[in-house]
């Protein structure tokens, strides 16, 4: 099993949009009727759910008073760093430049329109010992 990002957002229409000018795809077909949930993939690889905020505090009734972000961020591996920058940069706000962390991988940071913090690094190949 995988680990599955699901960004609760405020209008699904807007946030899917706005991923595909990013050069994202969504895939709206594990939605029922009346569901408002969207697949998000990256190079053909699912990276996250949108979720409306509406329909999820519905679902998990424990997220009631939980507001839209979070204290956090997500992360999301790309083969060429330079070209998605170049793809993301003119239509989200970058918090934090190209740089090198503390193990030599290059990343950097936009912010999403619902406030998620989402860091792209080049993808990496790790062993789990």
């Amino acid at each position: 099993m995988g680990y599955a990002p699901c960004f609760s957002v405020k209008d699904t229409a807007a946030s899917i949009a706005f991923y595909q000018q990013l050069g994202f795809d969504v895939d709206s077909s594990i939605a029922k009727p009346g569901d408002d949930i969207h697949m998000l993939f990256h190079q053909g690889e699912f990276c996250a759910m949108l979720y409306s905020n509406a329909d999820l505090k519905n679902w998990l009734p424990v997220l009631a008073d939980t507001p839209i972000g979070f204290a956090g961020m997500h992360y999301l591996g790309v083969d060429d760093l330079q070209a998605a920058h170049d793809r993301i940069a003119p239509h989200a706000e970058i918090v934090k430049p190209i740089t090198q962390d503390h193990t030599g991988i290059r990343l950097f940071y936009f912010r999403d329109i619902d406030g998620y913090v989402i860091g792209i690094t080049e993808k990496v190949t790790v062993n789990a010992g």
